[in-house]
């Protein structure tokens, strides 16, 4: 498949286009073993260093931690500092000169549409996976999917997911719990995500009461899907964007079900929800045991941005850095924890070469398979990696950390680290002033690598339009001075 970078801003190839406006008919290559199933397991809001495999004697995560000690957990996983912008990189693969997808509050038209339908624009995993024949279901969280849920362009057959509107297609209406509104302007009440929640699977409202805690009715979703398509005998791809464990509406955590049901959207805290984060793998874990499904399922664990306030919306390392573990014995090599580096941009290809599904000729992504590191072919995978949230920029090599470059914004130099053998964040050295040749080599390298990919700029109208927009948003990107 083609990887190279783009060197255009927000425009598709003619021949992109014309593949777009037909279903795809990707098939695997005949003659291939049998395709893995995928389970991709996203919690929401919650840093690398929350879990024990990742150096928090404290945490509660032991199925978490057993994946990562039996098959591949990466130090340095990079996202984005933000929700949509992390979304739409992890389903399309592609940076945000493509998808226009710079912050929950920037979004940059790619074409005629609305930028918040740029599935239509973009080819996702579930698409692409689709229609080469596999199975596709969604469960938890809908947001930054590039379009409605069930449009053909976003790629899943099914769907159990919370529906944040009180306003309900087919004339459903929602009279259960609420849990506020967001500080913004013109919000409405949000039906509940956790306790009493408002749960829409496969184009109905289901009935729920006070016991039930949304996370719970998600993974019984997964499983029966997995199961479901055992029987039918065909691979599928289940994607799981959890809740947990970003707060509710009018702010808090909720209990969870180990401190009773009913429970409250209010007064529970990070350690408890993380903890049921990973009961809830435990719980998928032992349903591909159970059915057999284990050995031919690749699963990965990650998170979309790191955690709130220190990480999420801040232009560093820490609001980019999440957990990526991956998990599959009949695929991937046990290597444990590994000082590779990689960002979510290169989970599509991943995917797409495991199943032996080819892109169309001349459409590219900005990600790298994952595969021929994780298969134990080779021992190495890329030499950089890249992040963004808003008008800022940050990129890493093994050694070397540039984040918050922000010309736009008012900080071009960023801030510049010297990491040595850290992965943590806990330990670098700021050199940002620093006379050194080999640190001004260091630099000028990295910042080499962000020219070649297309950025923001204010002379473009349309970037000029969202960029205006955003000087008003309520919540925007911060950088350290």
């Amino acid at each position: 498949m083609s990887m190279k970078r783009s060197t255009t801003t927000c425009k598709l190839g003619l021949l992109a286009l014309i593949l777009l406006a037909f279903p795809l008919t990707l098939l695997a290559a005949e003659g291939s073993k049998k395709r893995p199933n995928f389970v991709l397991i996203m919690a929401d809001d919650i840093s690398a260093d929350k879990y024990g495999c990742y150096g928090d004697p404290k945490a509660n995560t032991p199925h978490i931690d057993q994946l990562a000690s039996s098959g591949v957990m990466f130090r340095t996983c990079w996202a984005t500092p933000m929700c949509s912008p992390s979304r739409a990189l992890l389903t399309t693969g592609r940076y945000p000169h493509h998808t226009g997808v710079y912050h929950n509050a920037l979004w940059v038209s790619s074409g005629k549409r609305s930028p918040h339908n740029f599935a239509h624009d973009h080819l996702t995993f579930a698409r692409l996976l689709r229609d080469a024949g596999y199975a596709t279901a969604i469960a938890g969280k809908t947001m930054a999917l590039g379009g409605k849920l069930t449009e053909p362009e976003i790629g899943f057959d099914e769907h159990c997911v919370h529906h944040g509107s009180g306003e309900l297609p087919d004339g459903s209406m929602w009279d259960g719990q609420y849990e506020g509104k967001y500080k913004l302007p013109n919000a409405k009440p949000i039906p509940s995500r956790y306790w009493y929640p408002c749960v829409w699977q496969n184009g109905r409202l289901l009935e729920t009461g006070p016991e039930d805690f949304g996370p719970d009715l998600y993974t019984d979703f997964v499983i029966d899907f997995m199961k479901r398509q055992k029987k039918a005998e065909r691979p599928f791809l289940a994607y799981f964007p959890m809740n947990l464990p970003h707060t509710i509406a009018s702010g808090g955590l909720p209990t969870t079900p180990t401190q009773g049901r009913p429970g409250h959207n209010k007064g529970g805290n990070l350690r408890q929800c993380n903890a049921y984060i990973d009961l809830l793998v435990g719980r998928i874990v032992q349903a591909l045991d159970e059915e057999g499904l284990r050995e031919n399922t690749i699963l990965l664990f990650t998170s979309d941005n790191g955690d709130y306030p220190f990480g999420k919306m801040w232009a560093t390392e820490y609001g980019a850095r999440v957990p990526l573990v991956v998990n599959g014995p009949g695929f991937v090599k046990a290597r444990k924890a590994t000082d590779v580096l990689t960002e979510f941009s290169d989970i599509l290809p991943t995917l797409l070469d495991y199943a032996d599904v080819q892109l169309p000729e001349g459409y590219e992504v900005d990600g790298r398979s994952l595969k021929p590191f994780l298969s134990g072919d080779t021992d190495e995978h890329r030499d950089w990696v890249h992040s963004y949230i808003g008008t800022a920029r940050m990129i890493r090599d093994q050694r070397w950390l540039l984040e918050g470059v922000d010309p736009i914004g008012g900080t071009p130099r960023g801030r510049f680290y010297d990491c040595g053998k850290s992965r943590s964040g806990k330990d670098y050295t700021e050199v940002v002033d620093s006379d050194d040749p080999a640190i001004a080599e260091a630099r000028q390298r990295l910042q080499s690598i962000l020219a070649t990919i297309p950025h923001l700029d204010p002379d473009t109208p349309d970037h000029r339009a969202a960029l205006d927009a955003y000087k008003t948003a309520r919540y925007r990107h911060k950088v350290r001075k």
